[in-house]
């Protein structure tokens, strides 16, 4: 049996974690649930104020008068509301990024994080997204994998992996420097340079095609100047094809020039025209190359003309299959 002080310390925590992840506290309930009086309660109350008081958190119990509870308030709240969850929780399951195991799980555990009232209503709306859930193909698992990843980026430390890519009948061995992750398109990417080879750009590796990785405890540098940022590289890269970094200039005449800018954030708009602009950008060729073609009779490319000349190509084979 508790003695009154570790009571009294059990219900300061109790109340205080259940605050701390956006629940109200009613003083009659939780004389109710702890077996103590109001009077009892109220004093564990003040403990906390006093608390964050002297701790300067930023975070303060205040009285709810239309909720007739006490909640804690701050200027950044650090639990996630519910609407906030249903958000993640909407995003993620568009992104098909995970196996249907994983999904549920993560699903299940971001439910967890809405206040105990509110957990089955989030899991009733995320019910039928489970259940029709449509998995890719690969079906691998993947969340170990990308924390491994991740960690050899961060240690900057070469690793070994197998990889098998599509057509081949077996994994290569591959030695690598790690420097980036990136998703796309449904898929993870692993962004590396090769240990092996003195390559001035890096090679794109999905993760699911990933077999095995081997840590070892060799470090290696990239210069400052070279060194890989996933936000600049995310800016000028299509559907993971990285290839020549290029700028092309090119006549747009569709529905939505703000959705070429969120396609391409480095697009900037040179020339306005009756019917349509005139944007430049600067990207990696192989990618947009893609993108481009995608626009159909929206899109006019003036330059680069090795780019006009590879476009006009594929759209004349494109038409001998029709």
């Amino acid at each position: 049996m508790r003695s009154e002080k570790e009571s009294q310390v059990y219900r300061v925590l109790s109340m205080y974690e259940r605050l701390k992840n956006g629940e109200e506290i009613v003083k009659k309930e939780e004389a109710a649930r702890f077996h103590t009086s109001e009077k009892s309660i109220q004093r564990d109350l003040q403990s906390i104020r006093d608390f964050l008081e002297l701790e300067n958190t930023n975070e303060y119990l205040d009285y709810d008068r239309s909720k007739k509870a006490y909640v804690l308030n701050t200027a950044s709240p650090k639990w996630l509301r519910n609407e906030d969850i249903f958000a993640i929780l909407k995003v993620l399951i568009e992104s098909r990024a995970f196996p249907k195991v994983e999904m549920d799980d993560l699903i299940d555990k971001l439910s967890s994080l809405a206040k105990k009232e509110d957990q089955h209503l989030i899991q009733q709306m995320m019910l039928n997204e489970k259940h029709l859930y449509v998995e890719l193909h690969h079906k691998k698992e993947l969340i170990e994998l990308l924390w491994k990843l991740s960690l050899a980026i961060q240690s900057k430390k070469i690793i070994y992996v197998n990889y098998k890519r599509e057509i081949d009948d077996e994994a290569k061995r591959r030695v690598l420097k790690p420097v980036g992750m990136m998703f796309s398109e449904f898929y993870f990417y692993l962004i590396a340079y090769s240990a092996e080879s003195d390559f001035d750009f890096p090679t794109i590796y999905r993760v699911d095609r990933i077999e095995k990785i081997e840590q070892t405890g060799v470090l290696f540098k990239v210069p400052y100047d070279k060194r890989f940022q996933e936000g600049e590289f995310r800016k000028r890269v299509q559907f993971m094809y990285p290839g020549e970094l290029i700028n092309v200039k090119f006549k747009f005449t569709g529905p939505s020039p703000q959705a070429v800018i969120d396609r391409l954030p480095t697009a900037r708009v040179v020339e306005k025209f009756d019917g349509g602009v005139i944007f430049e950008a600067e990207v990696f060729g192989n990618g947009v190359k893609m993108w481009l073609l995608s626009q159909g009779e929206y899109i006019e490319v003036i330059s680069p003309e090795e780019l006009v000349i590879t476009l006009q190509n594929s759209i004349n084979r494109m038409a001998i299959n029709y």
